[in-house]
């Protein structure tokens, strides 16, 4: 299956140190079709953190099950391969808002 910018897809997330991973819903950002590699941020329903972005559902094509956040902090690039299901896609104007609002925590 192919996928696109603004899809919000299952992967096994691998934690920081390598060694295990959980299943996570992501964000993709960025397709690169030549190394099939996606860029994407994580997506989180734990609002105790810093960097969040909510997800409303009239931002996405199917609600999903809890209320969820992107994490502007946790951007990073994987294989397409390990994508294990499409959950929804995002509009092209909430991807404007991640956009913006990440370029503002950079810099």
């Amino acid at each position: 299956m192919s996928y696109k910018v603004g899809d919000i897809v299952l992967i096994a997330f691998p934690f920081t140190n390598l060694k295990k991973s959980k299943r996570r819903p992501v964000l993709i950002i960025k397709v690169n079709s030549a190394y099939a590699d996606i860029v994407c941020f994580q997506i989180t329903s734990n609002i105790d953190q810093s960097s969040l972005v909510l997800i409303n559902d009239t931002d996405c094509e199917r609600a999903l099950p809890k209320r969820s956040y992107v994490k502007l902090d946790k951007c990073f690039t994987l294989e397409a391969n390990i994508i294990d299901k499409k959950l929804s896609s995002v509009s092209r104007k909430f991807l404007d808002q991640i956009k913006h609002e990440f370029c503002n925590t950079i810099f």
